[in-house]
């Protein structure tokens, strides 16, 4: 297997290297002129004071970065349950019942988030991944392949444009059409103002998204009111319809290979060509993030832009993250589909079975590139323990399909070989949405109680009844229930179609004159006759 030898640890020298985003700071104060302002603090520089949008601005103890400040990775954790103790946790307070719509790939189509909460009634929407997030200058950066295929499923490039790039040409694509016919994404038009976000709307990035841009974010050069990236150092508390949710989010694609390699990423952020992956120590600091501010109380929604039911090292870490729903995109399915592990696994050792596999791909990745990862990280504890924690993850998962435990539960021996605690198995559910032009997922939270509302566009069967022979209409019924007669056929061979009715109404219906091939068919089965 040929492993890119760019890793996430070695893109920059140590002493200049930030592989680990500064923690973003912040605490609340007092209101100044009839205003309420949220200073955000980085260990380096001071970001401008925003409007406070939260309902309780008052003043609250947070930890500032000295004795008490811990920055992911380094060790002496708080205990579990510490939420409050943690500096601005995105927390969102809102009453009554709420409606948040999941959707998935909007491919820069970002009007479309306004349209699409109107029609359904939505407070907040989370977003699976393939945003959109291209700049004015992501054109020049991305690679020719993916622009073909970003190209391909873009709602905003034009049709005869679509065609003309499929049906390829000389020279790249970006030469031979001008920039303003190869429009990736409408988020120049939010960065500007110019186009404004009417609900929240939480998202983490997705397969093809440009990584400078994602950067530009997290440093904070760019900022859009209302939108709010989930990613693997920052979640999102919404206290809503007497619901804690939790949000945490883990964006790009999952490739084995390229779990070490951060690409043209200048932090943790892992891409380059107008691409994005997850690397190993991604999956580290979501699971230490998610310790952080654990709380029982909560419910826990893990979203990526991968599945969890596809990729088994996804789907024990949300069994890491302890969460009660999973919402992934990435299929590009017509409908979206809801389930379970128990509900499309016959046995629990077929689910291990899955999950075996996975840890087999990982291991062969892990082993050709670890003489280069530890000494590379020998001299960073920050990192060693986020490669901690990503590797416990792996570790938990079963070797073969008939043993270990994939929850975490006890297993001491053989005689508690496959011997599991089934909860996660079976009370973790999962969501694979269709794409926002197709469909979308409501999850309607009101007194404590969160309901499930799919909307999907589908498929199109018209084209079936379009290959009817002409001359032949199909039977209907008549008034009273009793089939009408189909005129004769000049082809004798084919035999009229008949329509469905019921057993009362078939047994008084005349048998048909026109000879058959072959004894008719029973329209349910019927024991064969006997022949004494």
């Amino acid at each position: 297997m040929a492993i890119s030898a760019s890793l996430a640890f070695s893109a920059l020298p140590y002493s200049q290297a930030r592989l680990l985003p500064a923690r973003v700071l912040s605490r609340r104060c007092a209101p100044l002129d009839g205003l309420n302002f949220e200073i955000r603090k980085t260990p380096s520089s001071y970001a401008l004071p925003r409007k406070c949008d939260y309902p309780d601005c008052a003043p609250r103890a947070y930890n500032n970065p000295g004795p008490g400040y811990l920055q992911n990775g380094a060790g002496g954790l708080p205990p579990t349950g510490a939420a409050p103790l943690l500096p601005n946790q995105g927390r969102v307070l809102q009453t009554g019942p709420l409606r948040v719509l999941c959707i998935a790939d909007v491919r820069g189509n970002l009007r479309s988030l306004n349209d699409l909460a109107k029609q359904a009634r939505a407070d907040h929407i989370i977003h699976t991944g393939d945003f959109g997030f291209y700049d004015d200058t992501s054109l020049e950066r991305i690679a020719e392949k993916t622009l073909k295929h970003v190209a391909q499923y873009s709602p905003l490039i034009s049709e005869p444009v679509k065609k003309a790039i499929q049906q390829g040409g000389p020279g790249p694509v970006k030469s031979r059409f001008p920039p303003n016919e190869l429009p990736l994404s409408e988020l120049p038009l939010l960065i500007s103002g110019e186009v404004k976000l009417d609900v929240p709307v939480y998202t983490v990035w997705g397969a093809c998204e440009d990584v400078r841009v994602l950067e530009k974010f997290r440093t904070g050069e760019y900022k859009v009111p209302n939108l709010h990236i989930i990613d693997e150092a920052r979640s999102m508390l919404l206290e809503v319809g007497g619901v804690k949710l939790r949000l945490l989010g883990l964006g790009g694609a999952v490739v084995m290979h390229k779990l070490f390699d951060n690409g043209e990423g200048r932090t943790t952020i892992a891409g380059g060509q107008g691409t994005m992956w997850t690397t190993l120590l991604q999956m580290g600091e979501l699971v230490d993030t998610a310790h952080r501010v654990y709380d029982p109380t909560e419910t826990r929604i893990f979203i990526t832009h991968a599945s969890p039911a596809r990729e088994g090292i996804l789907n024990q870490l949300s069994v890491t993250l302890k969460a009660d729903f999973s919402i992934s995109a990435g299929l590009h399915f017509r409908y979206g589909s809801s389930y379970n592990e128990f509900s499309v696994n016959p046995t629990l050792d077929h689910y291990r079975g899955k999950l075996a596999a996975s840890k087999a791909s990982f291991n062969d990745v892990w082993e050709t590139v670890k003489s280069e990862v530890e000494p590379a990280i020998q001299q960073n504890e920050a990192q060693q323990n986020l490669l901690k924690n990503a590797l416990q993850i792996v570790e938990k998962m079963p070797t073969t399909a008939a043993g270990g435990n994939p929850f975490g539960g006890p297993a001491a021996g053989q005689a508690a070989l496959g011997q599991v605690d089934e909860s996660a198995f079976k009370n973790m559910w999962n969501f694979n949405l269709a794409d926002a032009a197709f469909g979308y997922l409501v999850l309607e939270i009101q007194d404590g109680r969160i309901g499930t509302e799919m909307r999907a566009q589908g498929f199109n069967f018209s084209h079936r009844g379009a290959k009817q022979q002409p001359g032949i209409p199909p039977t209907t019924a008549g008034p009273a229930g009793i089939p009408s007669p189909a005129p004769p056929s000049t082809q004798s061979s084919v035999p009229p179609p008949t329509s469905r009715q019921s057993s009362t109404v078939q047994a008084a219906k005349p048998a048909v004159a026109t000879p058959l091939r072959g004894p008719a068919k029973p329209a349910t089965p019927q024991p064969a006759p006997s022949l004494n």
